[in-house]
């Protein structure tokens, strides 16, 4: 019984470490793909108000993209810290109450 809640903290752990890992390579999968995109793309572009134009809506997409991301890290740590709260008070509440 003392090492449960060990364990537990463990797989909390564990399951938000691979949730964040698995958030930040889907991110940066997309990011590589959409730089290598735009980077062709404006090697390509001979109009410089058109390559600013579009630099400053690729830009503005990075920014949305990014906000998105730091969104659903946050969600990840809530989570786990949800799940570390409940965990503590549920082994004080063993402690206090062994009958339980």
């Amino acid at each position: 019984m003392t090492i449960k809640p060990f364990n537990r903290l463990i797989e909390i752990n564990t399951k938000s470490f691979e949730q964040l890992l698995n958030l930040q390579k889907t991110f940066l999968t997309a990011i590589s793909w959409e730089v290598a995109a735009q980077t062709k793309t404006l090697s390509t572009q001979t109009d410089f108000a058109k390559a600013v134009d579009d630099q400053k809506y690729y830009s503005d997409q990075l920014q949305e993209k990014m906000s998105a991301s730091v969104k659903d890290v946050c969600e990840v740590a809530a989570k786990s810290s949800d799940d570390v709260v409940d965990l503590v008070t549920d082994s004080i509440s063993d402690v206090v109450n062994p009958t339980k």
